[in-house]
This record gives structure tokens, C-alpha cells and sequence, in this order.
């Protein structure tokens, strides 16, 4: 690396000042990997009184996690794949998966060739309202591919929905959740809010249009999930 020097002095050289100039280079973006975090995978069975049934994502051998999808006939679905995260405010999120190719995936909605996985953020436990839950509007198809990456900005509005369908776009104030009480909060200033206050990230597996309803695998041959790498870059 080169330095200029720079020689300012005297008539008589009684003073010399030397000043040193360094190449500035640009710094490279933050780039936080969350693939070897602690993930969790919640799964829902609409028959059984427990909530949720939560299992630590095993590790796997080259990086990342993943789980086993459950089978259909158990009466289990896999809903979330997440773990806990901070402040989300104008970063970007992408997710590399991959998974066992099969046309057997399918919704708790029992409908075939029906089932998704997009990004998901959440800013609340236990209390809650729309503007506490986020997805993404980008998704992968379970059963028309078998690896997807998912990318999404959290800059990019139009990118993200909140749990009753709304646009981080819309400035609506005192409008109706799906639970059917009136929010205060416009899913804009919600959205910004959920971005600065995030308890958990990750996946969401449902239908198109019901992103957390749970996927299950519809057939006797076991199928898995991987998430080869979690990132979110500033």
C-alpha cells in the first residue's frame, strides 16, 4: 500500500511537518449469519389441547439446520422454523433451502399442490395484533421445486404483509383485524415499529394465501427440510 508524505517548512527548514494520507476504502456491508443459531421448529395438531409441540432443528453436517417434515397421518403440521433476533430496520433477509423433491406436500387445508414457505418476523410473545406479524410476499413452492432462496428488503414495503393481509404500505389508521377488534396502528407505522422491536425470525409454511397454516407430507416416504444458510445484511 502506498503513502504520500507531504513536507510543509520553513524558509530555513527550522520545521518540517509530515502528514500521512491513507487510501480510504469503502467498508463492507454488516452481514450477520444466523444459519447456527439456535432454531426451533413448532408444529400444530388442531386435535391435541397443547398449543404448540417445539423441537430444537437439529444441526447439520455441512452448516445450517433442517427438520423432518411430519406425516400426514399423525395430524401434525410444521408451521414455523425461527430463532431470536433484534432489530430488522433496513436490512435485507435471504435464506437458502433446499429440500427431499416431492409432489406430496400439502396444506392443513388438505389441499394438494398447495403448500409454501416464505420469510416471517414476529415483534411480539403472548399479546399481540396484526401489525406484530410480518411475512414476506416472495415464497417457494414445496412441491414444484426442491432448493429456493428466498430474498427479501426490508426497505422494499411492498415486500411484506402483516397477519390480516395488510401492505407495510398502507397508512390506514383504526381499521379492522381479522380477530375483528379495530386496531389504532396503520400496518405502515406497525410495520416500522415490528422492525425495530423483532422477538423471532425465519420461516412460515402454509398455503398461498394462509401463511402459517402448516405443511405436512402426504405419503409413507420420510421428507426433510434444510436451511443451508440465514442471513441478514445491512
Amino acid at each position: 500500500m502506498s503513502i504520500k508524505n507531504f513536507l510543509v517548512g520553513t524558509v530555513a527548514g527550522a520545521l518540517v511537518l509530515v502528514v500521512s494520507v491513507f487510501p480510504v476504502f469503502a467498508s463492507s456491508p454488516f452481514k450477520s449469519d444466523l444459519s447456527n443459531n439456535n432454531w426451533r421448529v413448532f408444529n400444530i395438531n388442531t386435535t391435541e389441547p397443547k398449543l404448540w409441540d417445539i423441537n430444537k432443528a437439529p444441526s447439520l453436517e455441512d452448516g445450517g439446520v433442517g427438520f423432518t417434515f411430519n406425516q400426514l397421518d399423525t395430524g401434525w403440521f410444521s408451521v414455523y422454523l425461527k430463532t431470536n433476533y433484534g432489530d430488522l430496520t433496513g436490512k435485507t433477509i435471504e435464506a437458502d433451502t433446499s429440500w427431499t423433491a416431492s409432489d406430496k406436500y400439502i396444506s392443513r387445508s388438505l389441499t394438494t399442490s398447495d403448500a409454501y414457505f416464505r420469510l416471517e418476523f414476529q415483534s411480539a410473545q403472548g399479546n399481540y395484533d396484526s401489525n406484530d406479524y410480518w411475512w414476506s410476499t416472495v415464497s417457494c413452492n414445496l412441491n414444484t421445486n426442491s432448493e429456493c432462496t428466498l430474498t427479501a428488503s426490508l426497505m422494499d414495503r411492498e415486500l411484506w404483509t402483516n397477519q390480516s393481509g395488510k401492505s407495510a404500505t398502507d397508512t390506514t389508521e383504526d381499521w379492522v383485524q381479522w380477530q375483528g377488534d379495530i386496531v389504532h396502528m396503520s400496518p405502515y407505522d406497525g410495520f416500522t415499529y415490528a422492525m425495530e422491536n423483532v422477538k423471532e425470525v425465519g420461516l412460515s409454511f402454509g398455503r398461498a394465501g394462509s401463511y402459517a397454516s402448516g405443511v405436512a407430507i402426504d405419503g409413507t416416504v420420510p421428507a426433510s427440510f434444510q436451511l443451508n444458510s440465514f442471513t441478514v445484511t445491512q
